[in-house]
């Protein structure tokens, strides 16, 4: 197989990755009103790295020391950022975390930068403010005030920042399926340390919350994140995140559908805007450009 067909396969892998995460904030929402934070993430990723090893056991067996190294590294990162988006969904909206985690696509460039030393194109930057501006007409109902949950969802968008930057090091050296296991592993394995130190199991288990629960493990994380890790063997960091920045409009439309939001000409025109970003992030506008004149 080609590098472009490869590239168009990543971009797809993204795209359904942002699809699940999109549809997950709802879940993820229903999830964090049920059971306590760590008990979550235990769950979710021991889960998630049990299903990995039970259907990619080839994989996992015949895994390098470089393997299990990056999926440490990447499993390390995952545990501190996802502790802040669960908590701060318990002080702000699902719609709202949406476009606060996305900004995502705004900072990965420059840290992608300040890692890499490699200058991303200048449509890449573009990009990523035109994503963003479009997630705002689509997310925001007012003025944006930081409260608790928006400092909280702001802090995590930094730290998977640096967790999207690391996959795409680390994926292109080893076995991303390896990897994967060894992601999920870790985060969960420090998750339980930590619920077992502050005592954190649920005091119920409602049906709602189980079920949240089982997307988290299975599409969230097996589906969503083992997407990513692959994906990103074959693009770069920058492309990546504005790719996976579409989640916060499939977030949004969840929500339209689930709870009754309005759908406004603002949602519309935010909505163009946001595919009008993914539209230039993934073309080649100089080789069409070309093409035309020919």
């Amino acid at each position: 197989m080609d590098e472009k067909k490869k590239m168009l396969l990543a971009d797809f892998a993204l795209l359904l990755a942002a699809t699940f995460w999109g549809m997950g904030f709802v879940a993820g929402d229903m999830a964090a009103k049920a059971f306590p934070t760590f008990w979550i993430m235990a769950v979710r990723f021991l889960g998630a790295a049990f299903w990995m090893g039970l259907l990619f056991r080839r994989a996992v067996k015949s895994s390098m020391k470089e393997d299990i190294k990056a999926g440490m590294i990447l499993g390390g990162l995952l545990f501190l950022a996802q502790p802040l988006q669960i908590i701060a969904l318990r002080y702000t909206t699902p719609s709202k975390q949406a476009f606060l985690v996305t900004t995502y696509v705004v900072i990965v460039p420059f840290i992608s930068w300040l890692v890499l030393r490699k200058r991303p194109q200048n449509k890449a930057f573009a990009a990523g403010a035109m994503a963003l501006f479009g997630i705002g007409l689509i997310s925001l109902s007012g003025s944006l005030r930081v409260e608790l949950g928006d400092a909280l969802s702001l802090l995590f968008a930094l730290v998977y920042s640096f967790l999207i930057v690391a996959t795409g090091i680390c994926a292109k050296k080893v076995s991303p399926l390896a990897m994967s296991f060894y992601q999920y592993l870790t985060a969960g394995g420090l998750s339980l340390i930590t619920m077992l130190i502050l005592g954190e199991m649920p005091q119920a288990y409602p049906l709602v919350g189980v079920g949240a629960m089982a997307y988290l493990m299975i599409v969230n994380t097996v589906g969503a994140y083992t997407l990513q890790n692959i994906a990103q063997r074959y693009t770069s960091d920058t492309h990546s995140a504005v790719l996976l920045s579409m989640e916060s409009v499939i977030g949004y439309f969840c929500g339209v559908v689930l709870y009754g939001d309005p759908f406004t000409t603002r949602v519309l025109i935010g909505g163009l805007i946001v595919f009008g970003a993914v539209l230039l992030s993934v073309l080649n506008w100089k080789e069409i450009l070309k093409r035309k004149q020919a």
